[in-house]
């Protein structure tokens, strides 16, 4: 009779454990979805590349390591240039409404991320671009990932040492149309920036730019 009891108590404490783990696992597992499904995706990126870049300044970075789904094509559109539905369809092959996204929340002043996998839209996003403070609607955020779509040599961008200089082969200047990127040319150089102060507080901003030029489409490129 004891022997029985002590197996039961055995088995109880047994089935407890396991209910226990299933709970937990489903807890992790369904933080883990919420958070794919409702944190930005500019978000999401800048929290991915400031793990794999650590404590430094500027680093390389693969694309698909810093994504949690699969794509077999990347695009990136700047905000300060007019696209059509029809461009959009045109250069990627996707219907894509975007007029209608650009309504709202201000989204005509963001950079659009468009990823695809197999001719079908996986993800999109407007990335919230960074602004002082001051500057009317301005995001309050403390943490800002972008796409950068102008390299000019002789700016600090890419004179300092800090940022894009020890990365770059590039030897001229060059503006960006858009980006396409496969997962099999992904590298991205990624600086980080800081802004506000001690008393006001910081933001930090990561850029992220092509490591060659057949990861985008040029709008012109220039020697001066």
């Amino acid at each position: 009779m004891e022997i029985f009891r002590y197996k039961l108590h055995f088995f109880i404490k047994k089935i407890i454990f396991f209910l226990f783990a299933c709970i937990i696992g489903i807890s992790v597992g369904a933080f883990y979805l919420y958070v794919w499904l409702f944190t930005p995706l500019d978000d999401q990126l800048f929290k991915a590349v400031n793990k794999k870049c650590g404590p430094h300044y500027s680093c390389k970075v693969h694309l698909h390591e810093i994504t949690s789904f699969k794509w077999d094509k990347a695009y990136f559109f700047p905000y300060n240039y007019y696209y059509s539905n029809q461009d959009i369809q045109k250069i990627t092959g996707i219907s894509f409404g975007l007029q209608k996204h650009k309504t709202v929340n201000g989204q005509e002043y963001k950079t659009l991320a468009m990823f695809i996998d197999h001719g079908k839209l996986v993800k999109y996003s407007f990335f919230d671009p960074y602004y002082e403070p001051d500057y009317p609607d301005s995001p309050s955020k403390s943490q800002y990932f972008d796409m950068l779509f102008f390299v000019n040599l002789h700016s600090d961008l890419f004179q300092s040492e800090y940022y894009f200089r020890n990365l770059i082969k590039f030897k001229k200047s060059f503006e960006i149309d858009y980006y396409e990127i496969t997962p099999t040319n992904d590298l991205l150089y990624i600086s980080f920036f800081s802004h506000g102060s001690y008393y006001s507080g910081y933001s930090y901003q990561a850029l992220a730019l092509c490591s060659n030029l057949n990861q985008v489409h040029l709008r012109y490129s220039f020697t001066r």
